[in-house]
């Protein structure tokens, strides 16, 4: 294997959220291991993310990768991806995100042609698009490409069980492509949490939260629909619904809360880069998405001490211990998250041994002796995977499914 391996990483857009962040703390800590090179379209945040990064790591920006199809970027970012892995010659291509992965896994095929060292091609989805996005022709349309794309890649990486299962039911790759290895999360405390004071709730309120970007998958609609139903089942509780995150529907749930009658128990925090800080002052974590891999924002919750409720979608169900950190419920169902919510707004008693149990729970250590969860673990998991994929690269073994 050689002394210093080049893992190159593509990425469709730094911006904020999970994907990027997780591929940021990636690339800073294989630093230490390997030469690391970072491909990514333009984004006004991507300065933000990049200050991250080691000067060692050698950042590209494609500017023609754009997260929207068409036809004349898509074909200049594919010929600069490719001739980009063909000048680097790197022993790894991991690409991450849907676009990006579909670029830069034909981009690496192309240059591994007539290679004397074929790449290794490694995918990682953040999260797969087999519903809650999109109708069912441009679902079904995904699907098929991504059938079509595992056969072009060595490795899948999925952050869950759930989304390794959904994937291969898909037909997406086959089982023993696959691996999971946890999106690695920053369980650092805030520095300054936040107390219901600064959200303007009363201090015998009891504040039910999430943190989401406010886009249709989050299924924020449902907390707030859950809020109306709440509140004429429990009126004699003071309850407050905060809504930490930004996004296009903002306005639109605004007008819900207003249409069900609860503007005035419902808190819009818009984007904040404190989000995890706002947690701090909420009593019940809820995560309501229509799909979901894994689930940063719940995991933060549970390591704060909060007790949550969670979608059973994709992979929420496996950032749990069902019954003794949280609850799953239906999707997109607004009584079933009310009554999940419910138990737990009766119960103090409940609250408290769930929040208890939440934050032993994810900051847990596995076999690597850090937080399961957390992003040293990945970092060691993703280091003995990398390396096992180089040695066998040496000895000419063929990975593709």
């Amino acid at each position: 294997m050689p002394d210093r391996p080049l893992i190159i990483h593509i990425i469709t857009r730094l911006e904020p959220g999970g994907s990027s962040r997780n591929t940021i703390d990636s690339c800073a800590a294989q630093a230490a291991d390997y030469d690391v090179a970072l491909l990514a379209g333009p984004h006004p945040d991507s300065a933000q993310l990049l200050k991250l990064l080691p000067p060692t790591v050698n950042y590209i920006e494609i500017k023609d990768l754009r997260r929207e199809i068409s036809s004349a970027h898509d074909f200049k970012a594919l010929r600069e991806i490719r001739a980009v892995i063909k000048r680097l010659n790197p022993a790894i291509v991991h690409t991450h995100t849907s676009k990006a992965g579909a670029l830069g896994r034909l981009a690496a095929s192309m240059a591994n042609l007539g290679a004397s060292r074929p790449a290794v091609i490694i995918h990682t989805p953040h999260g797969h698009l087999l519903y809650g996005y999109y109708g069912p022709f441009k679902t079904f349309t995904f699907r098929l490409a991504e059938r079509f794309l595992a056969k072009f890649t060595d490795r899948l990486i999925a952050l869950t069980k759930g989304e390794l299962q959904e994937s291969c039911a898909a037909g997406i790759g086959r089982p023993k492509q696959w691996t999971v290895i946890h999106s690695g999360v920053d369980f650092k405390p805030p520095a300054v949490p936040a107390h219901k004071r600064d959200l303007d709730i009363p201090a015998d309120a009891l504040a039910v939260g999430t943190v989401a970007r406010l886009e249709t998958v989050k299924g924020v609609e449902y907390l707030v629909r859950a809020a109306a139903l709440l509140a004429k089942s429990v009126p004699a509780i003071k309850l407050k619904f905060v809504i930490i995150g930004g996004g296009e529907l903002e306005g639109p749930l605004r007008a819900l809360a207003a249409e069900l009658g609860v503007a005035d128990r419902v808190i819009f925090t818009g984007f904040r880069r404190d989000a995890t800080a706002l947690a701090a002052a909420l009593d019940i974590y809820a995560q309501p998405s229509l799909n979901e891999a894994m689930g940063r924002a719940p995991l933060e919750a549970q390591a704060l001490g909060l007790p949550v409720v969670v979608s059973r979608v994709c992979g929420l169900p496996d950032i749990i211990k069902e019954g003794s950190t949280g609850f799953s419920v239906k999707p997109a169902d607004a009584q079933a998250l009310a009554a999940g919510l419910e138990k737990l707004i009766l119960s103090p008693d409940l609250r408290a041994r769930m929040g208890a149990a939440a934050k032993v729970w994810a900051l847990e250590k596995d076999a690597t002796g850090f937080p399961r969860f957390g992003p040293e673990s990945m970092n060691i998991q993703l280091k003995k995977f990398y390396n096992e994929l180089i040695r066998g690269q040496a000895e000419g073994t063929t990975f593709h499914g």
